[in-house]
């Protein structure tokens, strides 16, 4: 049985679709290679910037944005306010992911609107296993 399909309480095999990440960082190697440990469990798609973000968005509406907050044409934390104010994008569920620590910036991406922050660096098996709890969390409890 794929990662895509189940069975329902009568045997049945259903397709259900995967959930999906839309990756903003302009460090491309490190965003591959935090993704592929997901190969098979999620959709992801990286993009290098905000604007690219934006151009993505306009097509897709991932489960996730995990972005980075230094990003080359703006701010991660204006990204984050901008698709939880809109109404198209407003139930995505959005990660932060920095090298930033302080308690201030912390606060800070929470005020933006992100679900959560994660810190750099991050191994890929520690990424994809944050990324499976947050799925899971986010089936309990749905935006």
């Amino acid at each position: 049985m794929s990662a895509a399909n189940y069975n329902d309480a009568g045997g049945r095999l259903i397709r259900r679709s995967l959930p999906s990440i839309l990756l903003v960082d302009p460090d491309l190697a490190s965003a591959q290679a935090l993704t592929q440990p997901l190969a098979g469990q999620f959709l992801t798609a990286i993009v290098p910037s905000g604007q690219a973000a934006g151009a993505a968005l306009s097509h897709l509406l991932p489960t996730f944005v995990v972005t980075e907050l230094d990003l080359p044409d703006g701010s991660g934390l204006e990204l984050i306010r901008a698709l939880r104010t809109s109404p198209a994008t407003q139930r995505i569920l959005l990660i932060a992911l920095t090298r930033r620590t302080t308690v201030s910036d912390k606060i800070a991406v929470f005020q933006a609107g992100a679900d959560d922050f994660l810190v750099k660096p991050i191994t890929p098996d520690a990424f994809a296993t944050h990324m499976r709890l947050v799925a899971r969390f986010g089936r309990v409890f749905p935006r």
